[in-house]
């Protein structure tokens, strides 16, 4: 993930934190505010509840990866809270929780043939 596209400063985490839109899933929890940069800024957060440190650094990478792999509107801050049951969660089922927050959160590009049938609703 390119150093642009990370959430980096601990006021702007806590920003999208406090005025941030919250959308959950049982693996995880998205929450959304708009910015003015033009580009989508990511921020990936792994508590101590997950696990030890491997555990911990193991699914950060996970969801950094499953990020980098769909294609996210421009113009929003997210943050991205992994809960612990992520921790024993196989890849696919971690890229299926992030396409439905984010189908939910209306930030998920390309086509609607791409989402999972779970992101519309009935």
């Amino acid at each position: 993930m390119d150093r642009q596209h990370r959430l980096r400063r601990q006021r702007d985490i806590d920003r999208v934190y406090r005025e941030g839109r919250v959308f959950t899933h049982p693996l995880l929890t998205l929450r959304v505010r708009p910015n003015e940069c033009g580009y989508p800024r990511l921020a990936v957060v792994a508590g101590k509840r997950l696990g030890k440190a491997v555990v911990r650094n193991r699914v950060r990478r996970r969801l950094r990866e499953a990020l980098r792999q769909l294609p996210l509107q421009p113009g929003h801050d997210l943050l991205v809270v992994a809960r612990p049951p992520a921790a024993k969660a196989p890849f696919a089922e971690l890229v299926t929780a992030l396409r439905v927050l984010l189908a939910r959160a209306r930030l998920l590009g390309g086509s609607p043939l791409d989402r999972p049938m779970a992101a519309f609703p009935p």
